[in-house]
């Protein structure tokens, strides 16, 4: 006997439509929700909650990171194994540093060759 089942494709249409439905009203009671929000608080646009408006600038004394180009060529002492990333000592300070690729033991001499932002490349001598 032959038998055609209708049902199983139907159903899982409907699953998927009402799954697509959800979905939907969820995505608008978000965009409703941040209208209202914006609405009350006085705001001028709907994404003046979402985004930052103020910004950090370099005048105002944000930075990034410290400038280290004062290292340049100063001569330190590793207080880790490099390889090839680790720590020296540089006039008693620690400094994270790099080496150009070679693998440098602990208690040796290196001398810092350039500096990036934060990174500070350095070579044995």
């Amino acid at each position: 006997m032959f038998e055609v089942t209708i049902g199983s494709s139907v159903t899982a249409m409907i699953i998927s439509l009402g799954c697509y439905a959800i979905a939907a009203v969820g995505f608008i009671g978000i965009v409703a929700f941040a209208c209202m929000d914006s609405y009350h608080s006085g705001k001028k646009d709907i994404t003046d909650g979402l985004v930052l408006g103020e910004k950090q600038r370099n005048k105002n004394g944000y930075t990034s990171c410290k400038d280290k180009s004062n290292l340049l060529g100063a001569i330190a002492v590793c207080s880790t194994d490099l390889r090839p990333a680790g720590t020296v000592m540089v006039e008693g300070e620690p400094v994270d540093v790099v080496t150009e690729g070679d693998f440098v033991i602990k208690g040796d001499i290196v001398k810092i060759i350039s500096t990036e932002g934060s990174k500070v490349v350095v070579r044995r001598i």
